[in-house]
């Protein structure tokens, strides 16, 4: 092949790379409708074990922080023995945390601390309907191709 056609070449696979980066969705994993809806659908079917991966700590339940691991693998067996789970799950809303969102898990210090330090910048609060009720979610950072769970706790502020 001659100069041309290599140039012609590599100049069409820079504009598709470039116009493939440029279609890669800007929107944090946890703000992604579908990363969060594949995250619910882990919460609902994976084992403990897998659900300790997906979950940060310290985590916030209710207005709670619990830090040790096996606390928050205490939780994780004792929902799954009373069979909880986000069973028929609708995501309401995602938004992105700010300086209010504590407010939905009480209005108290320690929620309040908890967003303030352990709630990465790409964090966000889901809103999900579930035949159990409504629950707000906080998702941050991530874990394979979902993001983790932070915490969460009902509409109303108690399980």
């Amino acid at each position: 092949m001659n100069r041309n056609v290599y140039c012609f070449l590599f100049s069409l696979m820079g504009a598709l790379i470039m116009g493939g980066l440029a279609s890669c969705s800007t929107l944090p994993m946890s703000q992604n409708p579908r990363r969060v809806q594949s995250l619910i659908q882990a919460l609902n079917t994976e084992p403990v074990e897998s659900l300790m991966k997906r979950s940060s700590r310290p985590f916030l339940l209710d207005g709670e922080i619990i830090v040790r691991e096996s606390d928050l693998e205490s939780l994780w067996q004792n929902l799954r023995a009373a069979r909880f789970s986000f069973s028929e799950a609708e995501i309401v809303s995602i938004q992105p945390v700010n300086s209010e969102s504590y407010l939905l898990f009480g209005n108290s210090k320690d929620a309040q601390f908890f967003f303030k330090k352990y709630v990465p910048k790409d964090g966000a609060v889901a809103e999900v309907a579930t035949s159990l009720g409504t629950f707000y979610i906080i998702t941050g950072g991530r874990t394979w191709f979902t993001p983790k769970i932070i915490g969460f706790t009902s509409k109303g502020g108690s399980l």
